[in-house]
Order: structure tokens, then C-alpha cells, then sequence
């Protein structure tokens, strides 16, 4: 009998028993090996047995290294599903990966593509580790959450591809150690109305989920939506109202989000001058395909450091300070190009103006700054 921590195998018929006592291994022996080693004499028994033993412990060492590959396989498909969630990849993405692997290790070193073939990468085990994955980190966020002595709320609600509202929370909080934790808490779906009381019961589920107390609660960031900032319905009157009705000392402070801060400061600043005449440029290098394949060639025959001027994107303003950057580092060539081409525009005439190129270099160093 070889015997383990808790369990004894038999090296005559490698059967194991449940408890490993003298009187089990005895008349286990009784019952099924009576009459082996009767042949043998007693120095041939212990060679028999050294042999036998020798024999179980290979055995175990090849089901331990089995196991062994077997986890560092299913650890691989975590991280290459892990790679996949970031990178917002579509699942089917992991079979490619996978083949690809494969391909390369098939050249490189074939004797371990049996060890990439074992690494399981298919859609529906790569959104189970992704579900996994996140459950953990749902988590570990909130055992982490439970260790905030004060923490604020930032909100955003925006619409999805198929006009679902969508309320996102992000938390900081801090603990005893003066750790700081910054992250998303949860994604709130609204499915009908987004008034500031379903925003207040989406914000208020999301924190009774994560067993956080509003009396630890300690400021708002939001931006100017009605239903979030509304001095009689708003959300932060509502979760003021509760508070102060729990918790009478304790007092909350909101703020507007230094994101749309800045967008409200582009707004009020007056670039309107600069800013026609370059996306005038830019539409009429782009809107047109002839144009658009010229300039790209013009650039790419003097060894320009760009190849092609951008769109700007109202709604998405932060893409105003790139396309300024680049009109910018680009406007002796457009205005070549245009002289070229005989086309009439005002960016033209406005390069040569020096008091408007000085608001021009002003405008992209301020809205510029804002990317960074």
C-alpha cells in the first residue's frame, strides 16, 4: 500500500481506499489479493513491491503534470480573454488569435502545438472568462468599498446604440491608509423615462448593491442635464433630501465635471473667426474626392510628416484641438495646394493676415491643451 494525506492506493490493482486504517487495507488485501506473492519469497516480495511503487509514483507525476498543463492552458485563455475584453474585440476574435498561435508555433517550434492547441478559445468560453473575469472585479471592487471611509460619485448618462439610456457611476473613495481607489461601479440601464427619479433609484440601487452608505458619501460630480442637476426634481436635490433626512449633520457637495467644464470654456471662448476658415479648408480639400486624392499625393511627393487633414466632429468637440493642430502644422502646404488649384477660400487669404494667424496659433494651443 502506497498511502497518501488522506487516502491509501493499492499498488497490486491501483484501487484506493477511503480511509487509510490497517484494517481496511488488510481486508482489502484478504478480499482481492489472498493469494498473490505466494510464489515469491520474501526478498522477491520487496523487490516486487519497491518496483510497483516506483511504478504509481510515475503514474502520479505524469497525472500532476497533465494537471499541471491543463491549468497553465485555461490560465492562457484568460489572459488572451482578458486582452480581447480591453481591446473591445468582437469574441469570434479569439479563434483567429488561436490560429494564428498555432501557425506560428507550427514553424517556430512544433513540438509545443499540442500545448496551443489545448488552450480553449472559443466564443462561448471566451465570454465565460470574460463573465468571470468581471464578476471578480465586481468583487474585489466591493470588498475594496467596504474599506472607504469617504468616497464620492461621478455621473454620466448617455444612449447607446439602440436608444437605451445608460447611467454610468464611477467612484473614488479612500480608506484608513489613504489608499485611493478610482473606478467605474456599475452601468445602469434605463429603460423608459430618465427624469431625476429614475436616476435617483438607479444611483441608489447601485450603491445598496455595493453596500455603500450615504453617510460616507462626501460630493456629486455631474454634468448640466436637467434631470441630473434640477433644482426641484434633479437627482442631487433628491439624494440631498435623503441624506438630510437620515443624516441631518451630514452634508454633500456637488460639482459640475471638469470635462464639460472645459467644453462650456471652448464654448464662451470667441474662436469663431479662426475656426471657420479652417474647417472651411478642411471641407474643401475633403468633400471633394478628386481633391482629397490630389492633396494626399501633393503631400506624400514633397515627404510631408502627415498625410491628410481631418474631419471636425461637432459632437465629439475635443476633436476641434486635433484638427486645428493639424491644419496648423500643415498650412503653408494647403495654402500651396490651393494656389495650385485656383481654388478660393478664406484660410487662403487669412494665412497671410499675421494678426489672424496669431489667433490662429492662440486658438490650437489653447484647445489643443485640452486633449492632453
Amino acid at each position: 500500500m502506497d498511502n497518501g494525506k488522506s487516502k491509501a492506493a493499492c499498488l497490486i490493482c491501483n484501487e484506493t481506499c477511503a480511509v487509510f486504517k490497517k484494517y481496511n487495507m488488510k481486508r482489502h488485501f484478504l478480499a482481492k489479493h489472498k493469494n498473490f506473492g505466494q510464489q515469491f519469497s520474501t526478498q522477491e516480495l520487496k523487490v516486487k513491491a519497491a518496483d510497483m511503487v516506483i511504478k504509481l509514483k510515475q503514474q502520479q507525476r505524469t497525472l500532476i503534470k497533465f494537471s499541471s498543463t491543463q491549468e497553465a492552458a485555461t490560465k492562457a485563455s484568460f489572459v488572451l480573454a482578458h486582452k480581447i475584453a480591453k481591446s473591445n474585440k468582437p469574441f469570434s476574435d479569439a479563434e483567429f488569435v488561436k490560429d494564428c498561435m498555432v501557425d506560428a508555433i507550427n514553424i517556430v517550434c512544433p513540438e509545443v502545438k499540442s500545448k496551443i492547441d489545448a488552450i480553449p478559445m472559443s466564443r462561448t468560453t471566451t465570454v465565460r472568462r470574460i463573465e468571470a473575469i468581471a464578476a471578480n472585479l465586481q468583487e474585489n471592487l466591493l470588498n475594496t468599498a467596504n474599506t472607504f471611509k469617504c468616497f464620492s460619485i461621478a455621473l454620466d448618462e448617455s444612449t447607446d446604440v439602440l436608444d437605451t439610456a445608460q447611467l454610468m457611476i464611477f467612484i473614488r473613495g479612500i480608506d484608513k491608509h489613504f489608499c485611493i481607489t478610482e473606478e467605474l461601479l456599475s452601468m445602469e440601464s434605463l429603460k423608459g423615462t430618465t427624469t431625476g427619479h429614475d436616476l435617483f433609484n438607479s444611483v441608489m440601487h447601485s450603491l445598496e448593491t455595493s453596500q455603500l452608505c450615504l453617510d460616507k458619501l462626501v460630493s456629486i460630480t455631474t454634468d448640466g442635464a436637467p434631470s441630473l442637476t434640477g433644482k426641484h426634481t434633479g437627482l442631487i436635490k433628491r439624494i440631498n433630501d435623503k441624506i438630510t433626512a437620515d443624516y441631518p449633520l451630514h452634508k454633500v457637495l456637488s460639482f459640475h465635471c471638469i470635462i464639460h467644464q472645459g467644453s462650456l470654456c471652448k464654448s464662451r471662448s470667441d474662436f469663431k473667426h479662426v475656426v471657420k476658415p479652417v474647417v472651411q479648408a478642411v471641407n474643401v480639400i475633403r468633400s471633394k474626392g478628386l481633391n482629397h486624392r490630389q492633396f494626399r499625393d501633393f503631400l506624400q511627393d514633397i515627404d510631408s510628416d502627415f498625410s491628410d487633414v481631418l474631419y471636425l466632429t461637432n459632437v465629439r468637440w475635443l476633436s476641434l484641438g486635433i484638427v486645428l493642430k493639424r491644419v496648423w502644422e500643415l498650412k503653408e502646404e494647403i495654402v500651396v495646394f490651393f494656389e495650385m488649384k485656383d481654388i478660393v477660400c478664406d484660410f487662403s487669404t487669412k494665412a497671410r493676415d499675421t494678426e489672424w494667424m496669431s489667433d490662429f496659433a492662440f486658438a490650437t494651443d489653447i484647445i489643443y491643451a485640452k486633449n492632453e
